[in-house]
């Protein structure tokens, strides 16, 4: 295989033939074949038999990309030159059982790797499309992709010549794909019109494609670390709603009564009565009248916890009676 070295052979730097994990992978690797070259390959068939759903150790599998450089760090650790070992390894093996130091590994390994601190970039290229025809969807493509090749004078010419053809209605802002479009444009002038520092970046990542490969672990362990917090706050809305739904509400003590007789004065604010009710609309009528004959301003109370004046009332129970006279005549 491509990782087994020739006994005795120095081992160099960087080996030829082995791909390099990235540091996040690079890290569970190296503990793992410290530990594995410590405790010999029934340690190694223990952890692969644990964790075959865990993607982690997928370098275990000698079809993994990782496995030649996991098992170079084997022969490094056997020979005396793999770097420091882990603390939980320097108990002795016949102290410790073989289940309880797989476990202990296995935690060791998986708390130790390094959660990302900083949110990714997000994708410059990308773009969800909408729930459309695959016509329509085609349609705004291939014009995003001429206004992005031919510039804005073609967009307003296309907008003015198409104004009345309904498969153009997306170029009005007020449209519901506008934003969408307008999204598309933008992607495909940076591809067709790059600029400097973006074609630097991309020709950058061509020559280190090492970065590449820690950009894409990052992202991944980023998308993997949300996806675990969405995970535990979703946990503990079921334990709240566990804890409310087992309270038995027809369970319950009363404490206290509190009986307001029909004599007793508190501070409550008195009822408002149908004559306040009116006299608070005529006052509002009063007031717009006011404002469209251009007569200053006057501030009217109508909160209703100033009782009224006397007079005010006897005048709107007069005008309520000559309502009442008045349509029982037209009756």
């Amino acid at each position: 295989m491509p990782g087994e070295l020739q006994d005795g052979a120095p081992a160099p730097r960087a080996v030829v033939g082995i791909i390099y994990p990235p540091p996040e992978v690079r890290n569970i690797v190296d503990k793992t074949a410290n530990f594995v070259a410590r405790n010999g390959p029934e340690f190694e068939s223990r952890i692969r038999q644990n964790e075959i759903n865990n993607a982690k150790f997928n370098f275990l599998t000698p079809g993994d990309a990782y496995h030649a450089y996991y098992l170079h760090k084997v022969k490094e650790c056997r020979e005396g030159r793999g770097g420091p070992e882990p603390t939980i390894a320097s108990t002795p093996r016949s102290s410790i059982p073989a289940a309880s130091t797989t476990k202990q590994v296995q935690s060791s390994l998986l708390t130790e790797s390094s959660v990302p601190k900083e949110a990714p970039p997000e994708f410059e290229y990308m773009a969800n499309p909408p729930s459309i025809a695959a016509q329509d969807l085609d349609i705004v493509r291939l014009t995003a992709q001429f206004v992005a090749r031919n510039g804005r004078q073609f967009l307003t010419k296309l907008a003015g010549k198409e104004q009345f053809n309904y498969q153009f209605d997306f170029l009005r802002p007020q449209h519901s794909l506008f934003p969408y479009f307008t999204k598309l444009v933008e992607q495909y002038t940076k591809v067709l019109l790059a600029p400097k520092d973006v074609t630097e970046a991309l020709r950058g990542e061509v020559a280190n494609k090492n970065a590449v490969l820690n950009k894409i672990s990052h992202r991944v362990e980023w998308t993997k670390f949300q996806q675990r917090q969405q995970q535990q706050r979703d946990e503990e809305l079921d334990r709240e709603r566990a804890a409310f739904a087992a309270i038995d509400w027809h369970d319950f003590v009363v404490v206290e009564t509190i009986v307001f007789n029909e004599d007793e004065k508190g501070d409550l604010p008195p009822p408002v009565t149908p004559q306040q009710i009116g006299s608070r609309v005529l006052a509002e009528q009063r007031h717009k009248i006011m404002q469209e004959k251009g007569m200053d301003e006057v501030e009217l109370d109508t909160s209703g916890d100033v009782p009224m004046d006397e007079e005010d009332e006897q005048a709107n129970a007069r005008a309520a009676e000559e309502r009442e006279e008045t349509a029982m005549d037209m009756d």
